[in-house]
């Protein structure tokens, strides 16, 4: 009798250790009652982790897992990123789980949508985005999208927001931010107050924040919710921008230098320039009809550039 509940005791353990080794990723279940409530979808972990390795690299990795309960959650999905020729992606996937923690799906970078930032547009544009493009066959369902982005561009630091939208919970949102001592790192606060928001670290060369346990917020009418939720902000001092480096302490200071680095110069037509439109134009003196011939030379020979 001993022999076979030693050996009952030793199948019991090996299923466990099975069950355990295959466990299921966010399962339904794990979710408290009160993040449910006026939600139509929970983001069960927002991570950003930064890192500015000098003036001209930043790197930033993006996981965010987020459970839909219906159609209006969807557009919390925020499976995309903007790329250009200073901007790469160097991956981005996504796995589509059930209520159960099943994968459904799973959605490699060549199955991502890549078009151009600017839509719909003639004019010649830098700028491109990848997206997801993903049809739901059931409710609910848990998105778990990973990407890495690598930029020359660290002008503009990507801002952190704990709670991006209305009737979306937050589980858990995490940044982490790494940088070198010696570029001017700062950063800002927003709408804390009221949040479950703790600052974990702040040394410097490392910053971290993390976000637990907030609830749905309800929809307010004609009110903007990246302008009410908390967000943090940061920039450099020393930093680079479309192959430039730069320095500023002040958004005066910035614009003075985006002007004179990046500007200067490109504002103000050649003669050439002049003459070639006086020539198009002939002896046209309606001033609509003459628009109109200015406006499609400059969408056939602009080339517009979008900063990230």
């Amino acid at each position: 009798m001993k022999i076979k509940t030693f050996q009952f005791a030793i199948i019991l353990i090996f299923f466990v250790f099975k069950i355990q080794a295959q466990k299921n990723e966010y399962p339904l279940l794990l979710i408290a009652d009160s993040l449910k409530e006026n939600a139509d979808a929970i983001v069960r972990l927002n991570q950003l982790d930064i890192h500015i390795s000098s003036q001209r690299n930043m790197n930033i990795k993006t996981r965010r897992v987020i459970t839909i309960f219906n159609k209006n959650g969807l557009s919390a999905i925020d499976a995309f990123e903007n790329y250009n020729k200073r901007t790469y992606v160097k991956s981005i996937e996504v796995k589509v789980i059930d209520a159960f923690g099943n994968e459904i799906k799973r959605i490699k970078k060549k199955d991502f949508k890549d078009v151009s930032a600017i839509s719909g547009s003639t004019l010649f544009s830098d700028s491109r985005y990848i997206y997801l493009d993903y049809t739901p066959t059931q409710y609910p369902f848990t998105v778990i999208y990973d990407s890495e982005v690598e930029t020359s561009n660290t002008a503009f630091i990507p801002s952190w927001f704990p709670v991006r939208d209305f009737l979306v919970a937050t589980e858990q949102s995490v940044l982490n931010v790494t940088y070198p001592n010696n570029l001017g790192f700062k950063k800002k606060e927003f709408n804390f107050s009221g949040f479950n928001i703790q600052k974990t670290t702040d040394t410097n060369t490392q910053l971290s924040y993390k976000a637990t346990s907030i609830l749905a917020q309800k929809q307010e009418p004609y009110c903007n919710p990246l302008i009410i939720f908390p967000k943090l902000m940061m920039g450099l001092e020393s930093f680079n921008l479309e192959g430039e480096d730069g320095t500023a302490k002040s958004w005066k200071e910035f614009g003075k230098w985006y002007y004179d680095e990046l500007l200067t110069g490109t504002t103000q037509l050649s003669p050439e320039t002049t003459a070639k439109v006086k020539m198009f134009i002939g002896n046209e003196t309606d001033p609509i009809k003459k628009a109109k011939l200015i406006y499609d030379y400059v969408q056939k020979k602009t080339r517009y550039v979008v900063f990230k």
